[in-house]
């Protein structure tokens, strides 16, 4: 076929064809190129949310004041989430270290959290085994001394340090918010804050949910009356116990929070006796449940200074 032959309707034809393979190829190397990219880049939304606005006008005619309801459009990027979890957190974190002779800093044993304004140190029972006395480093620099206060048999329970502040100005620590949500999805973004220098992150998603069978009680009541009999009944509920994510563990230190998009804690970093490559993690419902009995066990932990953030 001559080019120079051809008519105009058939150079025009010809160019559409080009166009059109051209833009097919180029959809085709877009989508390989976008399968090939880490899961933290594919997941890079614009999420679009809808908010009323209010605001009071003085009306002109003495009647009053009108009240102008607007809506508006506020583009929020995962991206902005993401930052704004890490900042809302990055102080919560703390080191926990051995005590090296003569009272010196050790090393690394792992991450702790802040849980309460008053230094109440939440991390899994498997960073502190054998000692009572550590050293916790929080993400400004300073360095306190702290004791373990409460811990259980049970490998799969956490472990709680209570920082010591005796001898230093009122000290006011930041607690973490823990997660009100009462169950997590497959596929969920989420991020550990980790290091043992400096704050890394590790970003992910949820990649399975573990759950146990739990043996409860109920009181059975009568219709005459409201109190329970004798006997309770027992019923199989099922509880999640442990949180798999994406996240390499090579990554993550045992004691790092596991974090949602919003900058609530979900879980903190455990050594299950599951093996696999991919961090797991235990929910907070399992660290709730052990701070209550701190709080009702303990009579230096005052209710209002151990005061969960919602």
């Amino acid at each position: 076929m001559e080019i120079e032959k051809l008519t105009k309707m058939q150079i025009v034809l010809l160019t559409l064809l080009v166009s059109f393979v051209t833009s097919i190829a180029t959809g085709i190397v877009t989508v390989t190129l976008m399968d090939q990219a880490p899961p933290a880049i594919t997941q890079t939304l614009n999420r679009v949310v809808e908010r009323t606005v209010e605001r009071v006008v003085p009306d002109e005619s003495n009647q009053g004041a009108s009240v102008i309801t607007k809506e508006t459009t506020v583009i929020v990027k995962e991206e902005d989430l993401i930052t704004d979890s890490i900042a809302k957190n990055s102080k919560s974190i703390v080191r926990i270290k051995s005590v090296a002779p003569e009272g010196a800093v050790g090393s690394l044993v792992g991450i702790g959290v802040i849980v309460s304004r008053s230094g109440l140190v939440v991390t899994d029972s498997s960073v502190l085994k054998g000692e009572s006395e550590y050293i916790v480093e929080t993400a400004g620099g300073d360095v306190f001394n702290a004791s373990v206060i409460a811990s259980d048999e049970e490998s799969t329970l956490p472990i709680f340090l209570s920082i010591d502040t005796e001898g230093e100005e009122e000290i006011i620590f930041s607690p973490v918010a823990l997660s009100s949500a009462s169950s997590f999805k497959l596929g969920q973004t989420v991020l550990s804050l980790t290091g043992e220098q400096q704050t890394d992150v590790a970003i992910g998603i949820i990649s399975g949910l573990i759950t146990e069978d739990v043996v409860v009680d109920e009181s059975i009541q009568t219709e005459a009356t409201d109190t329970p009999e004798d006997e309770p009944t027992q019923e199989t509920i099922k509880v999640l116990s442990v949180i798999k994510t994406s996240i390499d563990e090579k990554e993550v230190i045992t004691g790092s929070p596991l974090i949602d998009m919003f900058g609530e804690v979900i879980g903190i970093s455990t050594k299950d006796s599951l093996v696999g490559k991919t961090e797991l993690f235990m929910p907070v419902s399992t660290i709730e449940s052990a701070i209550s009995k701190i709080i009702n066990n303990q009579d230096f932990i005052e209710t209002e200074d151990t005061k969960i953030d919602e």
